[in-house]
């Protein structure tokens, strides 16, 4: 996470650099947008399991993840100035997606499943125009969602989660108003612990504890007002 951020503000002070060269004019940019972005993403859980019942191994850690497709609604307003550099603020909610996975690597080997929803970010977004319709950016978001549990060795339970987004990438608006962005990124989201999960002796006392990272390269089109 901390050398994703590193190697993103490298990314934006060099575009900053290539702007005191260039005059370029964000006007563009100014006012509202809206749009459906399409993220490909990669969701890994690193967990640790305890079963307080059982005499030997009691403890046990794993990973688990997955790969799928999440679909959004986007929605910001830019903030412009009479030079290149301008600001955008926003906000991105994602209903579900390609998102149940199993975790029974991190929830003992139990039939325990994990599904991500409702998931809504509030960003911002410092840009630099590199061209009169082209700039470039670094996003920094706050999220929260949910997690439901599910599973015949677990009693089902929905967890909050909350965490933080760091992206970059380029934006751009056509002479017909369309707005395209084009970003990657990571998400960072707080420990949970799930409970109530069957042990090795039939008692609902074993639980599991995971931190989530979710890793994604997404594509943004709709309008600019």
């Amino acid at each position: 996470m901390n050398k994703l951020s590193k190697v993103l503000t490298l990314a934006i002070f060099s575009a900053a650099s290539l702007v005191s060269n260039v005059s370029a004019d964000s006007s563009i940019f100014a006012g509202p947008y809206v749009g459906a972005k399409l993220s490909i993403a990669g969701v890994e859980m690193d967990g640790a399991y305890n079963d307080p019942d059982q005499e030997v191994h009691s403890k046990d850690s794993g990973q688990t993840g997955m790969i799928g497709q999440f679909g959004s609604l986007e929605a910001g307003w830019s903030l412009v100035g009479s030079g290149a550099a301008f600001v955008t603020v926003g906000t991105v909610y994602t209903p579900t997606g390609d998102a149940s996975f199993a975790a029974k690597d991190i929830g003992g080997g139990k039939n325990v499943t994990f599904e991500l929803s409702d998931l809504m970010e509030v960003f911002i977004e410092p840009s630099i125009a590199v061209t009169d319709s082209t700039a470039v950016f670094i996003h920094a978001g706050y999220s929260e969602g949910e997690l439901s549990v599910k599973g015949t060795d677990v009693q089902n339970q929905t967890k909050s989660l909350e965490g933080t987004t760091i992206s970059g990438g380029l934006k751009l608006v056509t002479d017909n108003n369309i707005f395209i962005k084009a970003e990657a990124g990571m998400t960072t989201y707080d420990n949970f612990k799930v409970t109530s999960i069957t042990g090795v002796n039939g008692n609902t006392t074993a639980n599991a504890t995971a931190d989530t990272e979710v890793a994604f390269g997404a594509l943004t089109v709709g309008l600019q007002f």
